[in-house]
């Protein structure tokens, strides 16, 4: 042991030995005394090109990344137009059956700019022709999807010239912060420069042990936002879980009374709507001041302003609860009772529809008010 000991001490001094002493800045400062003026040049050069460098590095990561980014997007947009073009294709096909039975021959009423033309294409769809809604659907949900795809092209390639305009200037500025660190470097004398190199190297393995306690504590942290990355991507897939059982709505429930008899809608869950918001109820376009009925049996809740104007809640008798808005009118009050088909107001354009086609916003939430909405359509064009 005494042996081993010895021998562990005797290694333990010669690592100690061939340790380079630590320099104190005072020493370059002194060392460099003679030519202090082009010392200060030459360090301020050196701290320039240390920022330049760091900042290039960064600009390329980011242009990588971007250019990533750009490269699934175009590669989104351009499986998505060739879905586009399909689904166009077959309502282009059904546009020429129409004709060849009636002699219209447009898109338009399909995929129309405004919802009368939709109210229209309602009616072609009754015609017996093999267009089903759901293609319309379809068509119109890609062209949504496409067209986001093509706007975040057009953003992340504005975003990669601001970058590249970057990288060129600190390629300049770096390519600046060299030549002036060689300049001022060549006026220091031979005692000063070998004096700085030691103190170049001495900070330099500083600046290493430090950047290995940021990459660990990077990594820390890195498994961090993993672990909370997993996390969210779990209640991410449960939510889009839920979303999807929304879309697809509860179906038909027996007894129930079509609100609005006559009118024209499609299935437009999910659309996109003002302030980032989505549609959550179906659109029912008919005359003004036309009826509309109770769905259910319940109890009434009236509302009036924001966005659905005049509107009112039937909170049904089987816990399901149905949202009317945009009415002209209300032909019932707050609290009342009232039973399967009775009239309940009248079709209007009241809250953000001033000044549209008048038609019933109508929502179903299954669990009642508090809960939330389901795509109504499945469940209203069965009754309907």
């Amino acid at each position: 042991m005494g042996t081993g000991g010895t021998l562990i001490s005797v290694a333990q001094e010669e690592d100690q030995e061939q340790a380079p002493a630590e320099i104190e800045k005072s020493e370059v400062d002194e060392a460099c005394a003679a030519s202090r003026g082009q010392l200060a040049v030459y360090e301020g050069a050196l701290d320039l090109f240390h920022e330049a460098t760091a900042e290039w590095n960064i600009v390329l990561e980011d242009i990588e990344i971007a250019r990533g980014r750009a490269d699934v997007a175009e590669s989104l947009a351009a499986r998505k137009a060739e879905e586009v073009e399909v689904l166009r294709a077959d309502l282009e096909e059904a546009a020429i059956q129409i004709y060849m039975q009636q002699g219209v021959l447009a898109l338009t009423p399909f995929l129309g700019e405004t919802p009368g033309d939709l109210i229209v294409g309602r009616h072609y769809l009754e015609t017996g022709t093999e267009t089903k809604v759901a293609d319309i659907n379809n068509y119109l949900s890609s062209q949504r999807d496409l067209n986001l795809h093509r706007q975040e092209i057009a953003a992340l390639e504005a975003e990669l010239l601001e970058l590249q305009s970057r990288q060129e200037d600190w390629t300049r500025q770096l390519a600046l912060a060299t030549q002036d660190q060689h300049a001022a470097w060549e006026e220091l004398d031979d005692e000063c420069q070998e004096l700085v190199r030691q103190w170049e190297a001495q900070e330099a393995r500083k600046r290493a042990e430090e950047a290995r306690r940021r990459a660990e504590e990077a990594r820390r942290r890195a498994a961090e936002r993993a672990a909370e990355a997993r996390r969210r991507e779990q209640a991410r897939i449960q939510a889009a879980a839920l979303a999807s059982r929304q879309g697809q709505g509860i179906g038909p429930i027996p007894g129930l009374v079509c609100p609005f008899p006559g009118s024209a809608f499609v299935d437009s869950w999910g659309a996109p709507r003002s302030g980032g918001r989505s549609h959550k109820g179906v659109d029912m376009f008919g005359p003004r001041d036309a009826r509309l009925y109770a769905t259910a049996a319940g109890t009434i809740t009236i509302t009036n302003g924001g966005l659905g104007g005049r509107g009112i809640w039937i909170h049904s008798d089987t816990g399901v609860a149905y949202y009317y808005a945009h009415l002209s009118g209300w032909a019932v009050s707050e609290g009342d009772r009232v039973s399967a088909g009775q009239v309940v107001g009248y079709n209007g354009s009241t809250g953000n529809a001033w000044g549209g086609l008048p038609h019933l916003h109508l929502q179903i939430h299954p669990t009642g008010r508090e809960g939330p909405a389901y795509n109504p359509y499945p469940t209203i064009r069965a009754a309907c």
